[in-house]
């Protein structure tokens, strides 16, 4: 059995639980598990390698151990979650009393790269997620969907892996050994937008807001946000002011002032361009029919017209 592992599987276990899906993937692939398991090391455990051709993902379970990557020491625990880059120089060796137990999960394709390189793990450092249960199932999960093997165990384990890549960044402990200097801006950034949207217009005045670069900013919301800082903030604002005019059919007017648009012209093609429909018809287009707008008690006809213009 241990003769038939891939060379890159340590002999210095005590137990383990692996699965193999694609070991010899092709160069097109995108993004793709190639194996991964549950390892039980033995108090003498010890891996150094620059040779690796995967992108790797390991979380410790239990016990001890340190690992070093990119020139940097670091110490492992419970909930510690780490990754490496394919040919990254790397080495884990245990340093506690008890086994150290952890999960691995090694991945393929040029996607799978890029969504390493913009989470938190492209930072070649180690994330705290002691206590987070959903982190542990996930690799629970790739083990039992990719020992049955097959294309769906291949679809489940991929799926499974690039939600653990966009997801672990929005639950990072900021504690000890959370966060890097860029990640903790960009989420400073990201809460003053969802905390004050309202009364905030511009990416430049979050810049004057954090005194930080505006162009560095935008970078920072490149490398950890699917939005830009003004998408998400204009997004903010439209979906508050559609709860208003929804639920509290307040006049277009007022909206557009809880959300800080003086211009209620400008409000109004700003809402329509991202809901598809006019403020003033907004409510009557999903059920709950004519808003209290000026120009609705002024003009009731106009609300036979749907799409019709302010």
């Amino acid at each position: 059995m241990v003769s038939s592992l891939p060379s890159f599987i340590s002999r210095q276990v005590l137990d383990a639980n692996y699965f193999f899906l694609n070991l010899n993937p092709n160069d097109s692939a995108e993004f793709g598990v190639s194996c991964g398991g549950m390892e039980k090391c033995s108090p003498d455990y010890e891996v150094v390698r620059s040779d690796f051709g995967f992108v790797g993902i390991e979380y410790v379970v239990s016990g001890r151990a340190r690992v070093s990557m990119g020139g940097t020491s670091f110490e492992l625990r419970p909930g510690s979650l780490f990754g490496y880059l394919p040919h990254t120089e790397i080495k884990i060796e245990n340093s506690g009393l008890y086994p150290l137990t952890k999960y691995f999960v090694d991945l393929h394709g040029e996607q799978a790269i890029s969504l390493f390189e913009n989470s938190p793990l492209g930072e070649l450092r180690v994330l705290e997620f002691a206590g987070v249960r959903w982190v542990e199932e996930v690799f629970r999960q790739m083990v039992k969907f990719g020992s049955r093997g097959g294309s769906k165990a291949e679809r489940s384990c991929s799926l499974l892996a690039e939600h653990l890549l966009l997801q672990i960044e929005e639950v990072e402990s900021e504690g000890e050994g959370g966060g890097s200097a860029a990640y903790h801006s960009y989420r400073r950034c990201r809460d003053l937008i969802e905390k004050r949207f309202a009364e905030m217009n511009s990416v430049g005045e979050l810049a004057g807001l954090v005194r930080l670069d505006q162009a560095y900013i935008s970078r920072l919301f490149s490398r950890f946000d699917e939005e830009s800082p003004y998408k998400k903030l204009i997004r903010l604002k439209m979906n508050q002011a559609a709860r208003l005019l929804f639920r509290e059919s307040v006049m277009v007017k007022n909206a557009a002032e809880a959300v800080g648009f003086e211009d209620a012209a400008h409000f109004s093609r700003v809402f329509k361009n991202t809901y598809g429909v006019s403020p003033l018809h907004f409510a009557s287009s999903v059920g709950r029919g004519k808003l209290k707008t000026r120009e609705a008690q002024e003009h009731p006809a106009k609300l036979r017209f749907k799409g019709a213009e302010l």
